[in-house]
């Protein structure tokens, strides 16, 4: 698991379309920036969960989660690049709770498809960094097999079973 918290950030001019077809319509375009701020700013909690069965050689990461929270958030529009310098903003303070729900689930949707894809690739390199030493585990298995030894062992476990 991996926490990031406190942390505060901003995305400074970000070009944003909006169209509204249901009454009343609205359509606007421009430049906004997001700042995440306050005393706990926001929150996010990375992780995998890992397992490996007895019958297993190696871990398999399953899956991985994300969980984003927002403590504050504060959406400023430069009101040179909008058609709508009164309306816009006043409609975002009234649906500001609504835009950082929706921010926070983005961030959760896509950095859990980052994780996947990062699970994948730390499994792939587990399997290649083992795969000399696994080889060689499997030969010596085959080997035991073959002589007096493995054989007398063999046939010690069956009796027990």
């Amino acid at each position: 698991m991996i926490q990031l918290n406190h942390f505060r950030t901003e995305l400074k001019d970000i070009n944003f379309y909006y169209k509204k077809k249901t009454f009343p319509e609205l359509e606007d375009k421009g430049r906004v920036t997001f700042r995440i701020k306050g005393t706990t700013g926001a929150n996010l909690t990375l992780s995998f969960k890992v397992e490996q069965k007895p019958e297993d050689k190696l871990p398999r990461i399953l899956e991985g989660t994300a969980s984003f929270d927002i403590s504050d958030l504060d959406i400023e529009f430069d009101t040179s690049t909008i058609h709508h310098t009164v309306l816009v903003p006043m409609l975002t303070k009234m649906f500001k709770l609504q835009i950082k729900l929706q921010l926070e689930k983005e961030v959760e949707k896509n950095l859990k498809g980052w994780m996947d894809k990062l699970g994948k690739l730390i499994m792939n390199t587990i399997v290649q960094t083992n795969r000399p030493f696994l080889s060689g585990l499997e030969a010596t298995r085959k080997a035991m097999k073959g002589t007096d030894f493995g054989q007398i062992y063999q046939k010690r476990v069956e009796k027990l079973e």
